[in-house]
């Protein structure tokens, strides 16, 4: 198609002078519009009027299915109150136009929708609309859709979008629907079917010169706009919604977003990849740490025990002892020599010494010697009977002191006489004995009842009762044999306590009641059962015990005069058996004077002397009372024993400390005695000894004085003695060192015999010593150098100490890296398992063994395509792009500011030629930007940060400079708060109008606020506005007039009186628009004289509707 460049831009050459003009529009079975139906309009003005509810806007949504895209709702002059998607379920849509929904009713199955047609069968629906040019040609557009009775959405029907050059007949498509509308059927009725809602769209729009340069869907979007009629208040909020789209900073900065996103996204990713390379990279260490342990575990599962016969640490063991063992061998020969040598030279020595001494003797013995020799021996012998004596000497003078005696003869002689009495020493240490038992005996007797009384106390404390520890601690065995708890088996004395104000009489009743306060009462229900259990429990006391009836009721109020009724009683399942009882057998009348027994068949004393008719009994006062169930009279009691039996066990312990210390004075008198008896006087005679040393001492003086060199030779033959005897103990252990050597060289030639026995076999079994293993051996147990220095001997001990320790040392090893192993192996596990949670992938499973491989190989990926390493190089490739795009934004912000101011001149210039108000006034829009601080810093920002990506020099910097752009890019996001104060630059602005003279464009008012307006004022002023606004649209605005000439309006013009009516409908006539307008029927008077051709609009009874002319136009 032909198009002109014309100052309102590219529009059709076939639109000069032409116009389209509906001419008909066709409905088949659309809505309450049963069948074929027919409207047809005036070139003018036509008027379709009717009840609410009658079928005007069903007129009106037919031209909207046909012209509009699926987008546009229906009904949209009622529809302001409904929500969801456009045509959706929740609003009119064209299933429901096709079947022609009347209402909705409850049934069991649920709602049901009741309908004129197509209730589970298939239906059809059409609509068609011809127009007429100028010249009388004619174009006609259809849509149709074939409704199968199964179809529940629009995809599931056939649908039709055709057009056809002429007028058609929708009633003929009758054919072609039952055929499915199938493009053959359609083609035979004539008509030129499309694929495609966009060919339609197409199609219509270039045929009927809708739009400049092929923008006929902003012109379809106004026309749809207008006939919604929706409310509008100010002439800002008309001009921004019925005449402005969209702005293209909102797709500007959605791209921004989605640019930034998708880069950002990529950063994402390259994190993530940092994240597992680090995750991952352990994996190599570990996996060659458990390649090492394994390693470690089968070298020393290979080098075998030390001890094991040809194993190779056996083999490394021989050939390390026998290198050092031939050390050993030359170091002992070398120490052969030398001890042989000295063992010559000592003795050459010690013969030449003992010759000297001889011939010095044979000197001393010719120079009267013997007598020099006796004395002096005399003397030695004397000083040792000395020592002796003065020992025996110092025992006897303590023994006599500790008697009480000087040391004297005549007192030592007098304790003989008395140690001799032994009858009398062996009686008085009988009667010390006999009295240190007795204490003994009284003291354990003590402390055992004092430990008894203690623990009795403990055992009261712990039970509120009065029943002694014994009997609990028994009850406690059978109860756990029986499977019954205490509290099941109650002894008599624990169920009753005795009435305070009868107190005095606790003991005559204790007495009279007797064993029986002690019987151990149970319900008759277990007894069986009971009596099974305990036959086999051995118990120290015995145990009474009696089955009774529980549950019965407690009796109130019983005689205060006898025993029961002096008692009170716990309650408890078991207390109105019990109270039946003692009123039975134990009913005793209590008597003050033992005269009064015999008037009574059964009475009791104070005392405790009972009668039972002929018979009674006295005594056994004294015993501990087991009634109450209460503890403190029975603590009272324990308390005053046990301060008793403590002050007599510490009595005795004292006492017996006493005898002890008596026996002792005695055995240690007679120990004493014993000892002076086996001694001498003559054993302790210590003077005449010393006078004796004295004598001898002398004897030596008198001879060394007639012959002086006497004591020289003396000397002389004594140090040549020391000499001799010197050199024989150095002989001696020199002859045992070479002893030692001799055995010590036997052991090593054993030991190198079968170190060589143990190499030659491993050479004859061919079994070699790897070098892993010897390594290994040699770095575990090789001596250090200090360990290895000094003789070769102290080598080889120190070498078999460190091997005695060996196969421990390899156990260790070994356990030591098998544990390794393990531990590498969980940590593998656990990196493996943090990788698989932190990142599932359904390829890999968490084995450190079988999945190994794969994690390697996926970080070998990781690490060959570098994402984890790209971080700086995108991050300068994203705040390029990113500036780039904000520079785009900020241009695109300008460039739609100026496109608002822009649009509005040529719809002022078509309005500068319509008049408004009357003849010598015009309507012209201006504009007025909004000042927002916050837009200011937003555009200043924007600026910044764009400055800032060029000047960014250093990482830190960059990391600044994104943050900030990342920030400023989530203030473009349209979830952002302040998203259309910022980027909808239709809110940049105000629309304003104004009435100016024609002639000197003087202003003359302002038009702001459409509600302030009279309602016809408001329609003439929308009228203008939006009529020219559409012209403009249409991309006709130089023409007389527009092209395309049709304008629905639905409950529009109904506000207004007859005088403003006439000036909006004169408006849109001026504009050159062809008019089909909807009105209630109580609203359309003052629209009525302004229309050539006016339908009525009715719907009977059973909902179906149709147009019936009431001023129609010629055949």
């Amino acid at each position: 198609m032909t198009m002109l460049d014309t100052l309102f831009g590219l529009i059709p050459a076939a639109s000069r002078g032409q116009q389209w003009l509906a001419e008909d529009l066709q409905l088949v079975n659309w809505g309450g519009y049963d069948g074929a139906h027919r409207v047809r309009f005036s070139p003018g003005a036509t008027l379709l009027c009717g009840g609410s509810g009658s079928g005007k806007s069903t007129l009106m949504d037919a031209y909207i299915a046909l012209m509009m895209p699926h987008t546009t709702p229906f009904n949209g002059a009622s529809n302001g109150g409904v929500t969801g998607r456009p045509r959706g379920e929740d609003q009119r849509n064209i299933l429901s136009y096709a079947r022609g929904k009347l209402d909705e009713s409850r049934t069991e199955e649920g709602t049901r929708m009741r309908v004129l047609r197509g209730d589970g069968t298939d239906t059809w629906t059409a609509v068609a609309m011809t127009w007429v040019d100028h010249d009388g040609s004619h174009f006609s557009a259809v849509r149709a859709w074939y409704v199968p009775a199964a179809a529940r959405v629009l995809e599931e029907t056939v649908r039709v979008r055709a057009s056809a050059e002429g007028p058609v007949d929708l009633a003929a498509l009758d054919g072609a629907a039952a055929h499915r509308f199938s493009d053959a059927s359609l083609r035979a009725a004539g008509l030129d079917p499309l694929a495609t809602d966009r060919e339609f769209s197409a199609r219509l729009h270039a045929v009927l010169g809708i739009g400049a340069a092929g923008a006929g869907s902003k012109a379809m979007s106004l026309l749809a706009r207008i006939q919604a009629g929706q409310q509008i208040t100010t002439v800002d909020d008309l001009y921004k919604r019925l005449v402005l789209e969209e702005p293209e900073t909102l797709a500007s900065a959605d791209a921004v977003v989605a640019h930034f996103d998708e880069l950002e996204g990529t950063r994402q990713r390259m994190l993530t990849a940092r994240q597992q390379v680090a995750a991952l990279e352990p994996l190599r260490g570990l996996r060659l740490r458990i390649a090492a342990s394994a390693e470690r575990v089968r070298l020393i599962d290979a080098l075998g025990d030390l001890d094991a016969p040809g194993s190779p640490a056996a083999v490394w063991r021989a050939e390390k002892r026998l290198g050092l063992l031939r050390d050993v061998e030359a170091e002992l020969r070398e120490r052969t020599r030398f001890v042989d040598a000295v063992l010559r030279e000592k003795h050459a020595l010690a013969g030449a010494a003992e010759s000297e001494r001889d011939a010095l003797a044979e000197v001393l013995r010719a120079s009267g010697g013997d007598r020099l020799e006796t004395a002096q021996r005399e003397l030695r012998e004397v000083q040792r009977r000395l020592e002796t004596v003065r020992d025996s000497r110092v025992r006897l003078d303590e023994d006599l002191r500790a008697l009480g005696e000087e040391t004297t003869r005549e007192a030592f002689e007098g304790v003989l006489a008395r140690a001799s009495d032994a009858a009398g020493a062996a009686e008085a240490k009988r009667d010390a004995r006999a009295t240190y038992s007795e204490a003994m005996t009284q003291r354990t007797a003590a402390a055992r009842e004092l430990a008894e009384l203690e623990a009795e106390e403990r055992a009261a404390s712990q039970h509120h009762d009065s029943i002694p520890r014994p009997l609990h601690e028994a009850r406690e065995v059978i109860a756990r044999a029986a499977g019954l708890s205490a509290e099941d088996l109650p002894y008599v004395g624990e169920l009753v306590e005795v009435r305070s104000e009868f107190e005095p009489w606790r003991e005559a009743f204790s007495l009279a009641l007797g064993g029986f306060a002690t019987t151990l009462l149970l319900d008759v229900a277990h007894l069986g059962r009971f009596r099974t259990a305990i036959d086999a429990v051995r118990l120290p006391v015995r145990l009474r015990y009696e089955g009774v009836q529980t549950g019965l009721e407690e009796v109130r109020g019983l005689d205060s005069s006898t025993l029961p009724g002096r008692l009170d009683y716990r309650s408890t399942p078991f207390t109105g058996w019990l109270q039946d009882r003692l009123e039975d057998r134990f009913g005793f009348v209590c008597v003050d004077h033992a005269d009064e027994l015999g008037r009574h068949h059964l009475a009791l004393t104070l005392s405790g002397q009972l009668s039972q008719g002929q018979r009674g009994a006295h005594g056994g006062h004294g015993a501990a009372s087991v009634l109450g169930f209460s503890n403190a009279r029975r603590l009272r009691e324990l308390s005053a024993l046990v301060e008793t039996a403590r002050a007599r066990s510490t009595a005795a312990t004292a006492a017996s400390r006493v005898a002890e210390e008596a026996l002792d004075a005695i055995e240690d008198r007679l120990t004493r005695f014993a000892r002076i008896t086996r001694v001498s006087w003559d054993q302790v005679d210590v003077d005449s000894l010393v006078a004796e040393q004295e004598r001898w001492t002398a004897v030596l003086g008198e001879v060394a004085e007639a012959n002086p060199e006497l004591a020289r030779l003396q000397e002389q033959i004594a140090e040549l003695r020391e000499r001799t005897e010197r050199l024989r103990q150095e002989i001696a252990r020199a002859s045992v060192e070479r002893e030692r050597i001799e055995a010590e060289w036997a052991v090593v030639v054993d030991d190198v015999d079968a170190s060589q026995a143990t190499l030659d076999a491993a050479e004859r079994a061919g079994r070699e010593l790897h070098d892993d293993e010897r390594a290994f051996l040699d770095a575990r147990f090789t001596l250090t150098e200090a360990a290895a220095s000094g003789s070769a001997s102290d080598v080889l001990v120190r070498f078999d100490a460190a091997l005695a320790s060996a196969a421990q040392r390899l156990e260790e090893d070994r356990r030591s890296a098998a544990q390794a192993h393990e531990q590498q192996r969980e940590s593998v596990g656990r990196i493996m398992a943090g990788f698989l949670d932190r990142w599932p992938n359904p390829n890999l499973i968490v084995d450190p063994e079988a999945s190994a491989g794969d994690f390697e190989r996926l970080l070998d990926a990781l690490e060959t395509s570098g994402l984890h390493r790209l971080e700086s190089e995108w991050r300068d490739s994203l705040l390029t792009l990113s500036g780039n795009d904000l520079t785009s934004f900020d241009s695109t912000l300008g460039r739609s500011l100026r496109e608002i101011r822009e649009r509005i001149e040529p719809i002022n210039v078509i309005m500068q030629d319509l008049p408004f108000y009357d003849d010598g006034h015009r309507l012209q829009i201006t504009t007025r930007e909004n000042q927002s601080e916050v837009r200011r810093r937003f555009r200043r920002e924007l600026r910044e940060v764009r400055a800032q990506i060029q000047a960014v020099a250093t990482e830190e910097e960059r990391e600044q400079v994104y943050r900030r752009m990342s920030r400023l890019i989530q203030r473009l996001r349209r979830t952002a708060p302040d998203f259309g104060d910022l980027v909808d630059v239709r809110n940049h602005v105000r629309v304003s109008a104004e009435r100016v003279d024609a002639l000197t464009r003087a202003h003359v008012a302002l038009y702001d606020h459409i509600g302030e307006k009279s309602g016809g004022e408001s329609q003439e002023l929308i009228a203008f506005i939006v009529g020219a606004a559409l012209r403009y649209q249409l991309g006709d605005a130089g023409a007389d007039r527009p092209r395309y000439a049709p304008v629905f309006l639905d409950e529009a013009l109904i506000k207004a009186d007859a005088h403003f009516t006439a000036r909006a409908i004169g408006a849109w006539r001026g504009l050159g628009f062809q008019l089909v307008i909807g009105a209630p029927n109580d609203k359309y008077s003052a629209i009525e004289p302004h229309v050539e051709v006016e339908y009525d609009i009715l719907k009977d009874t059973r909902g179906r509707s149709w147009a019936r002319p009431k001023v129609g136009l010629a055949d």
